[in-house]
């Protein structure tokens, strides 16, 4: 009893020591990253459009002369697919 009583103080306090630690680090730090991959160059004619998935400006509305391009996510309504569930089964 005694030891496992112990045991439990020796984690409370290294668990509060640690929160300590924490939360004399001051402020947090939440920059932007992005996994960029995919895309490439697509063009016809007068026209190029270089595209990256996965780009912070997605849903920002980019404008030119007479030309507008709304940055986005490409839908999964045109891709197919299944969902595949195993059965694990147990022999007994």
């Amino acid at each position: 009893m005694k030891r496992s009583l112990l045991i439990l103080a020796l984690i409370l306090a290294t668990t509060m020591a640690a929160a300590g630690v924490v939360y004399a680090q001051g402020g947090y730090d939440l920059s932007w990253w992005t996994v960029d991959g995919g895309g490439g160059v697509l063009s016809n004619g007068g026209y190029a459009l270089n595209a990256t998935v996965g780009q912070p400006d997605a849903g920002a509305t980019l404008t030119g002369g007479n030309y507008t391009l709304v940055g986005g996510f490409w839908g999964a309504g045109a891709v197919g697919y299944q969902v595949y569930l195993p059965i694990v089964l147990r022999n007994r």
